[in-house]
């Protein structure tokens, strides 16, 4: 028994210092980030958007047909999910930025000298007789598997998160993210229509001929038909952003808290190991 837990340690290091998954990881994650980026950035270009579109509607409402408030009645209650979408996304970077940390402290130098120092402490336990010592071995082991707990669960965690991703949330992020961003652009059209209207109408004058008057209206009007693919397009974007939120909320929230559960229960399992079940190794 003593052999078989020698040769385990000693591979134990070896794996842990020589094994290039911290990069990997570290790349991983570097990922996710990039993708609460994107998602964060759709969400305050919404924003901007919309309130570009709001902002002018005191302005034409006087001299049009009162189109600019249909369509804030349209885009407030969405503007309120983008807000909120916005600081979900905001939290997820910040979980992210969380999980960096924690990688970035479990491939540093000094935990790898520690977890070696602590491997060869138990094999001295394990072997000189001048050292043996039941107890002193139990919590040199203990202390071994904490250490190495820490080495590599959030490494697992992260591999563990993006295989997650790739297996069932991928499709619905690219998808989603496609959608918002073609409702973006279709704001940004209508805002860009608006625009030139109250442009228009502004060198023309409010007591204008008729001519110019009629062709406002019917400028107006042309933005008007597409109140209602505005709406079945604000309507698909919110389906997507819950889609983004569930998607987030699930990587960056649900998980991180499932494995934490995990951590907990291995630490408790770590430390609530009874003692006689560990002489078995010192005695054989």
């Amino acid at each position: 028994m003593k052999v078989w837990l020698s040769i385990v340690l000693v591979l134990l290091v070896v794996v842990s210092s020589t094994l290039h998954v911290d990069a990997r990881a570290m790349q991983l994650l570097d990922t996710s980030f990039d993708r609460a980026m994107v998602a964060f950035g759709l969400a305050k270009a919404l924003n901007a958007v919309i309130s570009l579109i709001q902002g002018t509607e005191l302005s034409l409402t006087p001299v049009g047909i009162g189109l600019n408030f249909s369509v804030g009645e349209v885009l407030d209650p969405f503007n309120d999910i983008v807000e909120r979408f916005s600081w979900i996304m905001l939290l997820s970077s910040v979980s992210l930025g969380i999980e960096k940390l924690l990688l970035t402290l479990s491939s540093k130098l000094f935990l790898q000298v520690v977890l070696g120092a602590s491997a060869i402490a138990t094999l001295a336990l394990l072997w000189v007789k001048q050292l043996k010592s039941s107890v002193a071995l139990a919590y040199s082991l203990k202390l071994f598997a904490l250490l190495l707990l820490l080495r590599f669960f959030a490494i697992v965690f992260v591999l563990s998160s993006e295989l997650m991703y790739d297996t069932l949330l991928q499709n619905e992020y690219q998808q989603a993210t496609e959608v918002i961003s073609a409702t973006q652009e279709q704001l940004e059209d209508i805002e860009s229509q608006n625009k030139a209207i109250l442009e228009s109408k502004k060198e023309q004058g409010f007591f204008d001929s008729l001519e110019g008057k009629y062709s406002g209206i019917i400028a107006s009007l042309n933005v008007s038909k597409q109140l209602e693919s505005l709406q079945k397009s604000i309507d698909e974007a919110t389906r997507n952003i819950i889609t983004l939120i569930t998607v987030f909320v699930f990587q960056t929230v649900i998980l991180p808290l499932f494995f934490l559960w995990i951590f907990v229960v291995l630490f408790r399992w770590i430390f609530g190991y009874e003692n006689d079940k560990l002489k078995l190794v010192y005695n054989n």
